[in-house]
């Protein structure tokens, strides 16, 4: 049976894009946690390690228990931030337990237990002038808990007898834990040096318009593959220029690495995964906060329009608390169907409602905050199809709709304005600039990496 060549390279270019896109999503790959994805990158290591640093300008270090993959430039975009087991963010103080069980495991090359590494922790934060003792009470000892579950789950501490919310719901617990000593020297990618503080370490880390010109192609790729959306108007000048000139070699050579699209229009660029192992939280998903997230973008960009070409559009604080109640307040329909199924825990009413926002913020499809909320243009691209289940607010019109002006068609100035747009039948309606440009894309595999200037010099 004879071997199509073709299949082979296809099938090889796929291997190195799917290794490529677990690494950006997934910084520290290990074996204990993602043992199919270590696998296919040590498999193709060289060609990663090659391609990160020529297209982002990142190192990768593979070795024979984890991968890590050591990003610089970006720190709001780059970086996932840690969660416990029911989707909260870690407070200053998992943080800071985070960091001192890191900095106690560095040295650990044996069997340890909770308790044991409680104490050693202790005496850590009391060397470096820190308030922290795990063993204090009960706050104390769960943010130390969920410090070290988040190290469980990275794979650089294996529970090898009981488990660690074991002693954060009993004290007395004192499960036994094997910490992976190379794994834990990989957690941190970036260390301060002695005479760094706070602002000078993350300002050092940042550099999103370098002077020169190949540093700043490099930084312009690194956030079209880091951020959900790049939009023209929140870039300095320079990166707005180099936008505008390369965005298709930079498209291309992203697309080469990544095997994503992407998607080009006025207001900006967004590089479109083919699965759900890119950087970014996956959306829509099928767990209440993923199902409740979806409904709301799309009964935003159904019931809010913008009268003019626009990047985003303001929410009513109104608007959005009684989306958020009707979709997934206490006497959510919803919440018995999420009741009744095997799925996720189901958030209380206000932690729902802050986690589909934060979420949201995250993916780039709301801005701002309490009183200053916006739509952006790329909520259009999951729909627009206003909800019923959402009482109308009667306070802007009918349905509390901001209809887009009337139009008048080419070459007839003087005539009778054309009627207006259908509102409820435009999936673009949250941004009417999308009428005037075309909706192009990029080819996974096409042509330029992006190295190499394209014809015509410096046009993209």
């Amino acid at each position: 049976m004879e071997t199509d060549a073709y299949s082979e390279d296809a099938a090889l270019i796929g291997e190195r894009q799917s290794a490529a896109r677990a690494l950006l999503a997934h910084p520290l790959l290990t074996r204990a946690a993602h043992p199919a994805e270590l696998s296919l990158v040590r498999s193709h290591a060289e060609w990663l390690v090659q391609r990160f640093q020529r297209v982002l300008g990142y190192r990768l270090d593979v070795g024979d228990d984890h991968a890590r993959l050591v990003k610089r430039g970006l720190v709001d975009e780059a970086v996932h931030r840690p969660t416990r087991a029911n989707g909260a963010r870690f407070t200053p103080r998992t943080h800071t337990y985070l960091a001192l069980a890191l900095a106690v495991l560095v040295e650990e090359t044996g069997p340890t237990t909770v308790r044991a590494l409680a104490l050693r922790v202790r005496a850590a934060a009391h060397e470096a002038g820190i308030d922290a003792d795990p063993g204090r009470g009960l706050g104390e000892r769960r943010a130390f808990c969920a410090a070290l579950e988040h190290l469980v789950a990275l794979g650089a501490l294996t529970e090898t007898s009981g488990r660690v919310a074991d002693h954060g719901a009993d004290a007395a617990a004192d499960p036994a834990l094997r910490p992976r000593t190379p794994v834990v020297r990989a957690v941190a990618a970036h260390l301060p040096q002695a005479s760094d503080d706070p602002d000078s370490f993350l300002a050092s880390a940042v550099d999103t318009d370098p002077d020169g010109e190949h540093q700043g192609e490099t930084a312009l790729r690194r956030l079209l593959a880091e951020t959900a959306v790049v939009y023209r108007e929140d870039l300095p000048d320079r990166q707005r220029d180099r936008l505008a000139a390369h965005q298709w070699r930079a498209a291309a050579a992203l697309g080469n690495l990544l095997g994503c699209d992407a998607e080009v229009r006025a207001e900006g660029v967004a590089m479109v995964m083919p699965d759900e192992a890119g950087a970014r939280p996956a959306f829509p998903s099928d767990d209440p906060v993923g199902q409740v997230a979806l409904a709301l973008v799309r009964h935003l960009s159904g019931r809010l329009h913008p009268g003019m070409p626009a990047t985003s559009v303001p929410v009513p604080d109104r608007e959005l608390r009684t989306a958020l109640d009707a979709l997934g307040g206490p006497d959510a329909p919803a919440r018995t169907e999420w009741a009744r199924t095997a799925g996720p825990e189901v958030p209380d009413p206000d932690r729902l409602s802050a986690r589909v926002t934060t979420l949201l913020t995250d993916l780039g499809l709301l801005r701002g905050g309490p009183g200053e909320w916006r739509l952006t243009a790329a909520a259009a691209r999951y729909g627009a199809d206003v909800d019923e289940r959402v009482p109308p607010i009667q306070d802007n019109g009918e349905d509390s709709r901001t209809h887009a002006a009337p139009t008048r068609g080419s070459g007839h100035e003087d005539g009778p304005p054309d009627a207006p747009a259908d509102p409820r039948g435009d999936l673009s309606r949250v941004t009417s600039v999308l009428q005037a440009v075309a909706n192009e894309k990029v080819s996974a595999t096409s042509g330029d990496t992006g190295d190499q200037r394209g014809p015509g010099g410096s046009s993209g």
